[in-house]
Protein backbone atom coordinates (compact mmCIF):
# COMPACT_ATOMS: atom_id res chain seq x y z
CA UNK A 1 0.00 0.00 0.00
CA UNK A 2 1.65 2.87 -1.12
CA UNK A 3 1.20 6.64 0.56
CA UNK A 4 2.19 10.33 -0.17
CA UNK A 5 2.32 11.63 3.49
CA UNK A 6 2.34 8.38 6.16
CA UNK A 7 5.60 6.28 7.13
CA UNK A 8 3.71 3.06 7.59
CA UNK A 9 0.79 2.79 5.94
CA UNK A 10 -0.78 -0.42 6.61
CA UNK A 11 -0.32 -0.33 10.10
CA UNK A 12 -3.44 0.62 12.32
CA UNK A 13 -2.58 3.58 14.21
CA UNK A 14 -4.14 4.23 17.58
CA UNK A 15 -3.86 8.56 18.34
CA UNK A 16 -4.38 9.89 21.96
CA UNK A 17 -6.66 12.55 19.99
CA UNK A 18 -10.56 11.53 22.03
CA UNK A 19 -11.90 14.42 23.99
CA UNK A 20 -8.40 16.89 22.74
CA UNK A 21 -6.50 18.50 20.29
CA UNK A 22 -10.33 17.51 18.45
CA UNK A 23 -9.06 19.22 14.85
CA UNK A 24 -6.12 16.68 14.43
CA UNK A 25 -8.95 14.13 13.64
CA UNK A 26 -10.96 16.31 10.94
CA UNK A 27 -7.76 17.86 9.56
CA UNK A 28 -5.52 15.01 9.16
CA UNK A 29 -8.39 13.17 7.20
CA UNK A 30 -8.86 16.07 5.54
CA UNK A 31 -5.15 15.88 4.46
CA UNK A 32 -5.17 11.87 3.24
CA UNK A 33 -8.83 12.08 1.77
CA UNK A 34 -7.22 11.20 -1.51
CA UNK A 35 -5.20 8.39 -0.09
CA UNK A 36 -5.37 5.57 2.31
CA UNK A 37 -6.15 7.08 6.24
CA UNK A 38 -4.39 4.48 8.52
CA UNK A 39 -5.78 6.07 11.75
CA UNK A 40 -8.06 3.04 12.77
CA UNK A 41 -8.58 4.30 16.56
CA UNK A 42 -8.40 7.23 18.90
CA UNK A 43 -8.48 7.00 22.76
CA UNK A 44 -8.93 9.29 26.00
CA UNK A 45 -11.83 10.20 27.88
CA UNK A 46 -13.18 12.88 30.19
CA UNK A 47 -11.99 13.94 33.44
CA UNK A 48 -14.35 11.07 35.81
CA UNK A 49 -14.12 8.93 38.49
CA UNK A 50 -13.13 6.03 35.90
CA UNK A 51 -10.79 7.83 33.80
CA UNK A 52 -7.23 7.25 34.03
CA UNK A 53 -3.36 6.98 32.15
CA UNK A 54 -2.47 10.73 31.66
CA UNK A 55 -4.77 13.66 33.68
CA UNK A 56 -7.77 14.38 31.53
CA UNK A 57 -7.86 17.95 29.83
CA UNK A 58 -11.62 18.47 29.96
CA UNK A 59 -14.41 17.73 31.70
CA UNK A 60 -18.02 17.91 29.60
CA UNK A 61 -21.21 17.24 31.10
CA UNK A 62 -23.48 17.68 28.50
CA UNK A 63 -24.18 14.30 27.50
CA UNK A 64 -25.71 15.27 24.33
CA UNK A 65 -22.99 17.35 23.01
CA UNK A 66 -20.39 14.14 23.86
CA UNK A 67 -22.94 11.37 22.07
CA UNK A 68 -22.69 13.64 18.79
CA UNK A 69 -19.56 13.88 19.45
CA UNK A 70 -18.57 9.83 19.27
CA UNK A 71 -21.16 9.60 16.21
CA UNK A 72 -19.22 12.14 14.35
CA UNK A 73 -15.82 10.10 14.82
CA UNK A 74 -17.65 6.61 14.05
CA UNK A 75 -18.66 8.05 10.70
CA UNK A 76 -15.45 8.94 9.64
CA UNK A 77 -14.64 5.00 10.17
CA UNK A 78 -12.32 5.72 13.83
CA UNK A 79 -13.13 3.50 16.72
CA UNK A 80 -13.18 5.78 20.12
CA UNK A 81 -11.37 3.85 23.12
CA UNK A 82 -12.49 5.62 25.94
CA UNK A 83 -9.63 5.13 28.93
CA UNK A 84 -11.53 3.94 31.74
CA UNK A 85 -8.43 3.36 33.28
CA UNK A 86 -8.10 4.43 37.17
CA UNK A 87 -6.04 2.28 39.14
CA UNK A 88 -8.15 2.57 42.39
CA UNK A 89 -11.82 1.46 41.63
CA UNK A 90 -14.66 -0.45 43.71
CA UNK A 91 -17.58 -1.63 43.82
CA UNK A 92 -19.10 2.01 45.20
CA UNK A 93 -17.10 3.26 42.11
CA UNK A 94 -18.94 1.58 39.55
CA UNK A 95 -22.17 3.68 40.56
CA UNK A 96 -20.98 6.97 39.44
CA UNK A 97 -23.90 8.65 37.09
CA UNK A 98 -21.87 10.32 34.55
CA UNK A 99 -19.21 7.62 34.35
CA UNK A 100 -22.51 5.06 33.59
CA UNK A 101 -23.83 7.46 31.22
CA UNK A 102 -20.33 7.39 29.42
CA UNK A 103 -20.28 3.98 29.35
CA UNK A 104 -24.01 4.12 27.68
CA UNK A 105 -22.78 6.21 24.73
CA UNK A 106 -19.73 4.53 24.10
CA UNK A 107 -21.68 0.89 24.15
CA UNK A 108 -24.39 2.91 21.70
CA UNK A 109 -21.66 3.80 19.05
CA UNK A 110 -19.47 0.57 19.58
CA UNK A 111 -16.69 1.79 21.16
CA UNK A 112 -13.85 0.20 22.77
CA UNK A 113 -13.18 0.22 26.36
CA UNK A 114 -9.74 0.43 27.87
CA UNK A 115 -9.34 -1.05 31.56
CA UNK A 116 -7.14 -1.56 33.91
CA UNK A 117 -9.43 -3.10 36.88
CA UNK A 118 -10.76 -6.37 37.11
CA UNK A 119 -13.73 -4.90 38.89
CA UNK A 120 -14.58 -2.44 35.67
CA UNK A 121 -13.88 -5.06 33.36
CA UNK A 122 -16.88 -7.46 34.78
CA UNK A 123 -19.27 -3.92 35.55
CA UNK A 124 -18.91 -3.36 31.78
CA UNK A 125 -19.13 -6.87 30.41
CA UNK A 126 -22.14 -7.40 32.80
CA UNK A 127 -24.22 -4.52 31.08
CA UNK A 128 -22.77 -4.97 27.70
CA UNK A 129 -21.90 -8.40 27.16
CA UNK A 130 -20.41 -7.45 23.74
CA UNK A 131 -18.70 -4.17 24.65
CA UNK A 132 -15.15 -4.68 23.33
CA UNK A 133 -12.51 -4.96 25.89
CA UNK A 134 -8.90 -3.42 25.40
CA UNK A 135 -6.38 -4.26 28.54
CA UNK A 136 -4.58 -1.59 29.36
CA UNK A 137 -0.80 -1.43 29.19
CA UNK A 138 -1.33 -0.76 33.09
CA UNK A 139 -1.93 -4.22 33.93
CA UNK A 140 1.72 -5.72 32.83
CA UNK A 141 3.41 -2.16 33.84
CA UNK A 142 2.59 -2.55 37.60
CA UNK A 143 3.35 -6.48 37.79
CA UNK A 144 6.40 -6.66 35.78
CA UNK A 145 8.75 -6.74 39.07
CA UNK A 146 6.95 -9.52 40.75
CA UNK A 147 8.43 -12.94 41.44
CA UNK A 148 7.73 -15.25 38.47
CA UNK A 149 5.47 -13.40 36.46
CA UNK A 150 6.03 -14.26 32.66
CA UNK A 151 4.98 -11.20 30.77
CA UNK A 152 4.94 -13.45 27.56
CA UNK A 153 2.14 -15.65 29.42
CA UNK A 154 0.53 -12.77 30.37
CA UNK A 155 -0.23 -11.37 27.21
CA UNK A 156 -1.58 -14.50 25.68
CA UNK A 157 -3.42 -15.23 28.59
CA UNK A 158 -5.30 -11.87 28.70
CA UNK A 159 -5.86 -12.09 24.82
CA UNK A 160 -8.27 -15.10 25.67
CA UNK A 161 -10.08 -12.32 27.84
CA UNK A 162 -9.95 -8.98 25.51
CA UNK A 163 -9.95 -8.45 22.39
CA UNK A 164 -7.03 -6.40 22.72
CA UNK A 165 -3.97 -6.07 24.42
CA UNK A 166 -1.67 -3.38 25.09
CA UNK A 167 1.94 -4.47 26.04
CA UNK A 168 5.21 -2.61 27.54
CA UNK A 169 7.80 -1.51 25.11
CA UNK A 170 10.33 -2.84 27.25
CA UNK A 171 8.64 -6.54 26.31
CA UNK A 172 8.46 -4.99 22.61
CA UNK A 173 11.92 -4.45 22.67
CA UNK A 174 13.17 -6.90 24.36
CA UNK A 175 11.36 -9.82 22.08
CA UNK A 176 11.12 -7.52 18.59
CA UNK A 177 12.83 -10.76 16.91
CA UNK A 178 10.22 -13.37 18.00
CA UNK A 179 6.66 -11.65 18.98
CA UNK A 180 5.40 -13.80 15.66
CA UNK A 181 6.24 -17.00 17.51
CA UNK A 182 5.56 -15.88 21.36
CA UNK A 183 2.14 -14.19 20.68
CA UNK A 184 -0.54 -16.55 19.57
CA UNK A 185 -1.90 -13.37 17.63
CA UNK A 186 0.27 -10.45 16.93
CA UNK A 187 -2.55 -8.70 15.29
CA UNK A 188 -4.57 -7.77 18.51
CA UNK A 189 -1.38 -6.48 20.82
CA UNK A 190 -1.04 -2.64 19.86
CA UNK A 191 2.57 -1.54 20.61
CA UNK A 192 3.25 2.20 21.98
CA UNK A 193 6.31 3.81 20.17
CA UNK A 194 7.02 7.16 21.53
CA UNK A 195 7.17 6.04 25.54
CA UNK A 196 8.94 9.05 27.21
CA UNK A 197 9.41 7.64 30.83
CA UNK A 198 12.01 5.55 31.67
CA UNK A 199 13.18 2.09 31.22
CA UNK A 200 11.40 -0.31 33.35
CA UNK A 201 10.58 2.87 35.37
CA UNK A 202 10.57 1.68 39.34
CA UNK A 203 8.01 4.25 39.77
CA UNK A 204 5.13 3.29 37.24
CA UNK A 205 2.48 2.10 40.17
CA UNK A 206 3.39 5.69 41.89
CA UNK A 207 2.87 7.40 38.33
CA UNK A 208 -0.28 5.88 38.35
CA UNK A 209 -1.46 6.78 41.61
CA UNK A 210 -1.09 10.58 41.38
CA UNK A 211 -2.93 10.51 38.32
CA UNK A 212 -5.79 9.28 40.16
CA UNK A 213 -5.19 11.82 42.79
CA UNK A 214 -5.43 14.73 40.38
CA UNK A 215 -8.06 13.42 38.73
CA UNK A 216 -10.18 13.15 41.80
CA UNK A 217 -9.22 16.60 43.24
CA UNK A 218 -7.03 15.29 45.73
CA UNK A 219 -3.67 16.82 45.03
CA UNK A 220 -3.58 20.12 42.52
CA UNK A 221 -2.27 20.30 38.77
CA UNK A 222 1.04 21.83 40.40
CA UNK A 223 1.38 19.30 43.02
CA UNK A 224 1.29 16.41 40.30
CA UNK A 225 3.43 18.58 37.79
CA UNK A 226 6.26 18.46 40.67
CA UNK A 227 5.73 14.70 41.75
CA UNK A 228 5.35 13.34 38.31
CA UNK A 229 8.61 15.03 37.28
CA UNK A 230 10.69 13.87 40.42
CA UNK A 231 9.79 10.38 39.96
CA UNK A 232 9.96 10.65 36.09
CA UNK A 233 12.73 12.88 35.05
CA UNK A 234 12.58 11.19 31.58
CA UNK A 235 9.82 13.47 31.04
CA UNK A 236 12.37 16.48 29.94
CA UNK A 237 14.51 14.62 27.79
CA UNK A 238 14.41 15.25 24.36
CA UNK A 239 13.39 12.16 22.05
CA UNK A 240 16.87 11.09 21.33
CA UNK A 241 18.00 10.58 24.90
CA UNK A 242 14.37 8.18 25.61
CA UNK A 243 15.32 4.98 25.66
CA UNK A 244 11.39 3.53 25.21
CA UNK A 245 11.67 4.92 21.27
CA UNK A 246 10.99 2.34 18.72
CA UNK A 247 11.94 3.58 15.78
CA UNK A 248 10.99 3.27 12.21
CA UNK A 249 13.57 0.20 11.16
CA UNK A 250 11.85 -1.99 14.27
CA UNK A 251 8.14 -0.72 13.64
CA UNK A 252 9.04 -2.38 9.89
CA UNK A 253 9.73 -5.15 11.89
CA UNK A 254 7.01 -5.47 13.63
CA UNK A 255 4.40 -5.09 10.94
CA UNK A 256 6.08 -7.96 9.10
CA UNK A 257 5.24 -9.64 12.28
CA UNK A 258 1.79 -9.58 12.24
CA UNK A 259 1.27 -6.84 14.58
CA UNK A 260 -1.00 -3.66 13.03
CA UNK A 261 -1.98 -1.55 16.65
CA UNK A 262 0.59 1.14 16.68
CA UNK A 263 0.10 3.23 19.42
CA UNK A 264 1.12 7.32 19.49
CA UNK A 265 0.74 8.92 23.31
CA UNK A 266 0.28 13.01 24.15
CA UNK A 267 -2.75 13.29 25.52
CA UNK A 268 -1.39 16.03 27.02
CA UNK A 269 1.00 17.42 25.00
CA UNK A 270 1.02 20.96 23.10
CA UNK A 271 -0.64 21.41 20.05
CA UNK A 272 3.14 22.14 18.88
CA UNK A 273 4.30 18.32 20.98
CA UNK A 274 2.13 16.44 19.08
CA UNK A 275 2.65 18.21 15.68
CA UNK A 276 6.57 16.90 16.55
CA UNK A 277 5.17 13.54 17.49
CA UNK A 278 3.42 13.14 14.32
CA UNK A 279 6.32 14.56 12.47
CA UNK A 280 9.05 12.09 13.58
CA UNK A 281 6.49 8.68 14.12
CA UNK A 282 3.58 9.61 11.50
CA UNK A 283 4.41 11.35 8.23
CA UNK A 284 7.27 10.51 5.95
CA UNK A 285 10.99 12.05 6.87
CA UNK A 286 11.12 13.61 3.01
CA UNK A 287 8.49 15.80 3.77
CA UNK A 288 9.21 19.15 5.16
CA UNK A 289 7.58 18.92 9.03
CA UNK A 290 7.14 22.69 8.09
CA UNK A 291 4.90 21.56 5.27
CA UNK A 292 3.11 19.35 7.22
CA UNK A 293 2.26 21.96 10.33
CA UNK A 294 1.23 24.80 6.84
CA UNK A 295 -1.38 22.63 5.45
CA UNK A 296 -3.01 21.37 8.76
CA UNK A 297 -2.92 24.45 10.13
CA UNK A 298 -4.61 25.94 6.38
CA UNK A 299 -6.77 23.02 6.19
CA UNK A 300 -8.26 23.98 10.22
CA UNK A 301 -8.57 27.92 9.16
CA UNK A 302 -10.74 26.63 5.80
CA UNK A 303 -13.24 24.54 8.43
CA UNK A 304 -13.19 26.99 10.99
CA UNK A 305 -14.40 30.22 7.97
CA UNK A 306 -16.80 27.69 6.62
Amino acid sequence: MKSIYVKHPDAEYVMPFLFNIGFFISALGELLKNEHNPIKFVYGTLRSEWSGGRPSPMAIYDLEQIDKYIERLTKKNIIPAFTFTNLSLNKESLKNEYCNKLLDIGAKHKCHFIVASDVLYNHIKKRYSDAVMVCSVIFPSINFKKLFFNETKFYNKMLDKYEIVVVRPEWTLENIDNISKLIKDPSRIEVLVNQSCAYNCPNVKRHYKIIGELEHGKITNKKYTQVWTHFCPNQTKPEKQRSLIINDEKIDKLLSQGVKKIKLQGRTYPLNGMLNELTRHFFKPEIPPEKIRKELQNIYRESQNK
